[in-house]
């Protein structure tokens, strides 16, 4: 073997030593989180969403609507609903409260503008469709909820609960909604009946008996696990579901009926929390089945989803499974290629915003993650790996013995 050949394979080799070394030190990672009198600012997640502020500037979110076909409103409403989620908690740090409100205020902007409603039919029998519809409501009802109820739009306080209004009417009609013409998935019905939950909160409740009703025909539409499926057609399950959809509408099935969400949990533990090489993560399809990844659920690796794992980070820290979560945590941090500056964090090299704006989501709902999980076999695999390495460099520049010309004339 020549020296150049030997030269490229061996850079080769050590680069993949040195992943191994990064990803081994990155599943420890824990969020910087700066405790104040009355407050504990988790300061990688500001660091997201200062990054994704700077991207949205920017038309990420146009960007990201030729890639996805609800790209520019999830990306809004994402963002939108991560200041949420940190005003929620927030006890003083006035500057924060009013640049957090000014961010709510513009993510909502968008959503509600006829750029954010250009893709949407309003002649569906709920105007735009479940997704629109879901998404912007409940992020609507969640910006309610966080600012003072002196200083709401009146405006705006009318559009919600009108909005509500169409949504509780249609509900009881139709179990799932149509998204888009002919096409239902149960998760934009989520957000739907999640607003609903968030009016009751907000003013005079109203919806119970409506939200009985239709978790009752919810669970009259459940797959042969017990769980809502992914998607819906002719009013019944097409299909079963699958770790994206179930990350994402437990979270909003709590606020709902937070019994049914529990049980639903217990299944979806059992069928979609799963290892690799000593990682956790979240599968997108249950355990025993094989499935190929999609727009849904991003990257499918081994059957690990990648968006079903980013959002059950928030799935299994609302559900008390602390063990999980970081270990989810962990294998965020190693895998999601995390850059960070005094000011901006971001993952995958900035590539893909629409998963920073999923991850700093769900860094937004989760209690202080202060001590790491351990990853054992993770470490254990990764030794092996790099030994193995280590070993065929060693191949590559052993010296071989040189020949023996000694003849033996007998």
């Amino acid at each position: 073997m020549n020296k150049s050949l030997k030269t490229f394979l061996t850079t080769c080799l050590v680069i993949v030593i040195s992943l191994l070394m990064t990803i081994n030190i990155r599943v420890y990672h824990t969020p910087d989180i700066n405790i104040t009198t009355s407050d504990s600012l988790n300061v990688d997640l500001l660091r997201e969403l200062s990054w994704l502020e700077a991207a949205l500037a920017e038309d990420a979110d146009l960007n990201m609507q030729a890639i996805y076909p609800e790209g520019y409103v999830f990306m809004n409403a994402l963002y939108g609903l991560s200041w949420c989620n940190v005003l929620s908690k927030l006890q003083s740090n006035d500057s924060l409260r009013t640049k957090g409100l000014a961010e709510i205020q513009k993510a909502y902007e968008k959503i509600n503008s006829e750029t954010g409603r250009s893709n949407f039919d309003e002649n569906l029998p709920l105007p735009y469709g479940a997704f629109y519809s879901g998404w912007s409501n409940y992020l609507l009802g969640r910006k309610l909820l966080v600012e003072d109820s002196s200083v709401r739009n009146s405006t705006e306080v009318t559009q919600f609960i009108s909005r509500c209004d169409s949504i509780a009417s249609t509900l009881e009609r139709q179990t799932y909604p149509e998204s888009y013409y002919g096409q239902v998935w149960p998760a934009d019905a989520m957000l739907c009946a999640a607003s609903l939950a968030l009016h009751d909160k907000l003013f005079e409740p109203k919806y119970a008996p409506a939200m009985a009703k239709w978790i009752d025909n919810v669970k009259s539409l459940v797959d042969k696990n017990g769980l809502i499926p992914h998607s819906i057609y002719r009013d019944s399950p097409a299909d079963d579901a699958r770790g994206s959809s179930q990350s994402l509408m437990l979270i909003f099935l709590n606020e709902i009926d937070p019994e049914f969400a529990r049980s639903q949990y217990e299944i979806y533990e059992k069928l979609f929390i799963d290892t690799r090489f000593g990682l956790t993560g979240i599968r997108e399809y249950p355990a025993g089945t094989f499935g190929l990844g999609d727009i849904d659920s991003g990257p499918v690796i081994l059957q690990m989803g990648g968006a079903a794992t980013i959002v059950g980070l928030q799935t299994t820290a609302l559900f008390g499974n602390r063990e999980t979560n970081r270990r989810i945590n962990g294998t965020l941090e190693a895998l999601g290629v995390p850059v960070e500056n005094q000011t901006h964090r971001w993952y995958l090299f900035g590539t893909l915003p629409m998963a920073d704006a999923f991850i700093a989501w769900s860094h937004s709902s989760q209690p202080p993650l202060l001590e790491p999980a351990t990853f054992f076999r993770f470490h254990l695999y990764s030794l092996l790996s790099i030994g193995v390495c280590v070993a065929l460099i060693w191949w590559l520049w052993k010296k071989s013995r040189p020949k023996s010309n000694l003849v033996v004339g007998w």
